[in-house]
């Protein structure tokens, strides 16, 4: 059920799902993306921190590029951003050096941090048949169409689960690597499943 807060100038609107067989990370962005006006889509994981105060301007200027289906950024799992942004940024900038020479990472779209075209994403909602790695597809199936996912390191969070004491990355690397292969075996252009009407 819908709720809204009359705390901001345009009402919030917020979902409850109510259990976790009823949860899918496509399906929960789809459904927030459905009430959704305008021509970007913002994803960010609720304990993200933009790494600048024009992370937002920075990432939207990207669209200049009428074939940017989206942009993403890097996230680092390092806590130090939470507390003080002058390191975290010293030590971001190592971390993306190191990114960006490896370059199967400059083609993943992460909603970790993520700017869309809401009219892509109404062509090929996320997949909700994908239990996890919804933008990884959503980026294949992009670029595919003969769209771009830019990498923009201004647009980049501190984004760490250790941070909330919850595991990291790493321990779910392997479960990814797998659905990952999967959805590097489909067939595409493709047709994404959705419960929702869009």
């Amino acid at each position: 059920m819908p709720k809204t807060s009359s705390t901001f100038k345009k009402p919030l609107v917020s979902f409850v799902i109510r259990t976790k067989t009823e949860y899918n990370p496509s399906y929960a962005l789809n459904l927030g993306i459905t009430q959704t006006k305008g021509k970007y889509i913002g994803i960010l994981s609720g304990h993200s921190m933009p790494i600048s105060k024009t992370w937002l301007k920075d990432g939207l200027a990207n669209f200049k590029n009428d074939k940017a289906a989206g942009v993403t950024g890097f996230y680092t799992q390092l806590p130090i951003g939470y507390f003080s942004q002058t390191v975290g940024r010293i030590l971001f900038k190592f971390e993306n050096f190191y990114r960006l020479k490896r370059k199967e990472f400059c083609t993943w779209l992460t909603n970790t941090n993520a700017l869309i075209r809401k009219d892509l994403w109404q062509k090929y909602p996320f997949d909700e048949k994908l239990p996890e790695c919804e933008d990884y597809d959503w980026g294949l199936e992009m670029l595919v169409r003969g769209y771009n996912i830019i990498k923009e390191p201004k647009f980049s969070v501190f984004h760490s689960h250790f941070y909330l004491n919850r595991p990291g990355y790493r321990a779910s690397l392997p479960r990814w690597r797998k659905i990952c292969a999967k959805i590097n075996k489909r067939q595409r252009p493709r047709k994404s499943f959705t419960r929702l009407k869009i």
